[in-house]
C-alpha cells in the first residue's frame, strides 16, 4: 500500500487509463480489525477492490494462445497479468499493478490471520455490455417504485450513480409523506423528477465510458495527459483557495 500511495497519493479510489483502450480501477479501505494476541507486527489491514477492463476483441487473440478458465481465479489472474504486460509500458505503475494482482487470492482464503474478512469475492472475468438507454421502454407507475441502479444504472466512471441513488432515497422519502390508501400520484411525481434529474447523467456516463475505452495513439495520449494535468492543477488551486478562505 505504501507503493500505491506513493504513485496515486492517499486516495480512496483511483483509475488509470492505458493507451490501447484498457483501464484499471482500484479502491482501498482501511479496515479496523482487532489483531490476534500473537500478531506482534500489529500492521494495518486494507481491503482492496481491483478491476481491469480491456477491449473484448483482445480475448480472441489471447484465447488462441492460452485457454482461460473463467471459473478458476488463478487462470483469470494470469490472463490479466499477460494483458497488463502486453498493453502497458514497462514502468513503476505497471510493476505495481502486477504486484497487486499477484497478491489477489487464487483460491478462497481460509486463513483468518492473513485474510480477516467475513466476505470474499473470487476473481472473475465478466463481459461488460452496453445497452442503449433510449432502447428501453419506460415502466408504468404503480405501487412498485424503483430507485438507484434499478432505475438508472450507469457507468461508475463519473461517480454519479451513488450520488443519484442518495438523492432518489431523499426524494422518495419526502414523497412517501403524501401517501394515502387511495392515492399514489406522489409516486408519479417522484418518478418524473427522478427521470428528469438522472437521464442526462446516464447518457453522460455512457459517453465518457466510450471515450476512455477507445484506443489512443501517441498524439492522443499527449493531449489527454496534459488535459488531466491542467484539471489536477485547477482542483488543487480551488482546494487551496477554499482552505485559505475557511481559515480566514
Amino acid at each position: 500500500m505504501d507503493k500505491a500511495n506513493k504513485i496515486h497519493g492517499n486516495v480512496l479510489a483511483c483509475k488509470t487509463l492505458g493507451t490501447k483502450g484498457d483501464s484499471t480501477f482500484m479502491m482501498t479501505r482501511l479496515i479496523p480489525i482487532k489483531q490476534e494476541q500473537n500478531d506482534e507486527k500489529n500492521e494495518p489491514h486494507y481491503r482492496a477492490t481491483l478491476v481491469y477492463s480491456y477491449p473484448s476483441e483482445l480475448d480472441n487473440v489471447e484465447t488462441e494462445k492460452v485457454k482461460v478458465d473463467d471459473n478458476d481465479p488463478s487462470s483469470v489472474i494470469e490472463h490479466v497479468k499477460r494483458l497488463i504486460r502486453t498493453l502497458r509500458p514497462d514502468c513503476e505503475l505497471t510493476n505495481l499493478l502486477l504486484e497487486l494482482w499477484d497478491l489477489a487470492p487464487k483460491t478462497i482464503p481460509n486463513d483468518p490471520i492473513k485474510f480477516p474478512f467475513k466476505t470474499y469475492n473470487p476473481v472473475q472475468r465478466r463481459m461488460m455490455r452496453d445497452i442503449d438507454p433510449m432502447s428501453i421502454k419506460s415502466w408504468t407507475s404503480s405501487r412498485v417504485v424503483l430507485l438507484g441502479d434499478a432505475a438508472h444504472a450507469m457507468s461508475p466512471i463519473l461517480g454519479l450513480g451513488a450520488n443519484n441513488a442518495i438523492q432518489d432515497a431523499d426524494k422518495l422519502s419526502q414523497a412517501l409523506l403524501k401517501y394515502t390508501d387511495d392515492n399514489i400520484s406522489f409516486i408519479k411525481e417522484y418518478e418524473k423528477e427522478m427521470l428528469k434529474r438522472t437521464s442526462a447523467d446516464v447518457l453522460k456516463s455512457r459517453n465518457v465510458t466510450f471515450k476512455i475505452s477507445t484506443p489512443l495513439g501517441p498524439f492522443g495520449v499527449i493531449i489527454r495527459d496534459n488535459i488531466l494535468k491542467v484539471i489536477n492543477v485547477m482542483i488543487n488551486f480551488y482546494s487551496f483557495a477554499d482552505n485559505l478562505i475557511f481559515k480566514n
